[in-house]
Formats: structure tokens, sequence, C-alpha cells
């Protein structure tokens, strides 16, 4: 009787371990699916100012001509991934997706001027931007389109770096667009840009989440 109800209790314990497992693995697999996923790139050659030319960023942040529009992009795409606080949101960056984005990134032309641009996909390829979202595995296409480094010299020597920025959907609709920009007293290297557009950066992501919540 003792060996019959020690082995009920065995079998009990493996049944339950087992639920436990598929439960386990039927929340993250829906946990997978209800993750809204937002592809980040940014734009080339869209670092501009009304005062600074790119050899003087270069001279004063070390960063070499030829990657300042990419370090610019890196930076605030770290800290709208960083300072997201949306669980039902994940911001990713475009790791691996070179080749792809380089088939249409060219053809993105910028409306507006100076802190107010803002992307245009109507000569995009309806597949290569599918094609781009599919292999990122992405619902939705976060375009850092310019960076405007906007010298004031009065009342206060400030320079205000406004980021611009545009939300398209899976249908290339846009969503929203907008910009938000932070200050500093000069030009800065790359590790002090990423500490004080931390603040902007997440007001981004949360101007981001609050459309897609809509």
């Amino acid at each position: 009787m003792k060996k019959i109800f020690l082995g009920f209790l065995t079998a009990l314990s493996i049944c339950t371990s087992i639920h436990a497992e598929n439960v386990s693995s039927n929340e993250t697999t829906e946990n997978e699916h209800s993750t809204v996923k937002v592809l980040v790139i940014g734009l080339h050659d869209n670092v501009s100012s009304n005062y600074f030319p790119e050899s003087m960023i270069t001279e004063e942040t070390g960063i070499p001509e030829e990657s300042i529009d990419s370090t610019y992009n890196q930076i605030i795409t770290r800290n709208i991934i960083e300072t997201n606080k949306d669980k039902h949101i994940v911001f990713i960056d475009s790791k691996g997706l070179d080749g792809i984005i380089g088939n249409m990134i060219n053809d993105i032309t910028l409306t507006g001027n100076n802190e107010e641009q803002y992307a245009d996909l109507s000569h995009i390829e309806s597949k290569d931007y599918h094609n781009l979202l599919d292999n990122a595995h992405a619902d939705y296409l976060l375009i850092l389109n310019q960076h405007y480094l906007k010298w004031q010299e009065k009342p206060l020597r400030t320079l205000f770096h406004f980021v611009s920025y545009s939300l398209f959907d899976k249908s290339q609709q846009e969503i929203t667009k907008g910009n938000n920009y932070f200050t500093c007293m000069n030009l800065e290297k790359a590790d002090k840009l990423m500490k004080a557009s931390k603040k902007s950066s997440s007001k981004i992501a949360l101007s981001i989440t609050k459309n897609i919540d809509k």
C-alpha cells in the first residue's frame, strides 16, 4: 500500500511539473506575441547645424567626420531602448540589417527645414519596406530623421540639439512625428552626449508608446 501511495505521489509530481512547464511555455509564447516591436533606424548624413561645420564637430568631439551621423544615431537609439518603461512595447536597433536597410534608406527623403524635418516614404517600394520589418520581426518603424545643432549666442550661449523623428506602421502609414531637444554649453564628446540626451530620448520613447497604445 505504501509503495502504491509513493508511486501515486511521484506520478502526481511529474504531471504537475509538466503542467507547470506547459503553462510557463504558453505564457512565454503569449507574451512574445503580445509584445509590440519598434525598429529604430537613423538616416545617413542626418546631422546639420546653423553654425557648426562637420570639421568643427570632429575637432570638438573627437568623432570622425565619416561617422558623426552613425554615432549620433546610435546614441539616441540606445537611450530610447534603455529609457523605455513600457513593458508591452520593445524598441530594437538595426544591428545586422545594414544590407537590407541600404536597399531603401537612400530613397527616404526629408520634408521641412532645420529642426522640423520629417521622413517621406512615398518613394519606398512596399516590398522593400515589408522586407525590412519582416527581417527585424518588427511591427513599427521609428526613423531618426535629423539631428539639428542650433547654436544660440543670446541671451545665453547655448547649443540646442534637436532630434526629429517619424513613426510608421506595417502599412507604411505615418502614425506620428515630432521632435525633442536637449541643451549643452558646447559640443560634447560621445560619452557626455549619451548622458545629456537621456531625458530627451526618454520623452521620445514615451511619445511613441503613447501613440502606439492609442
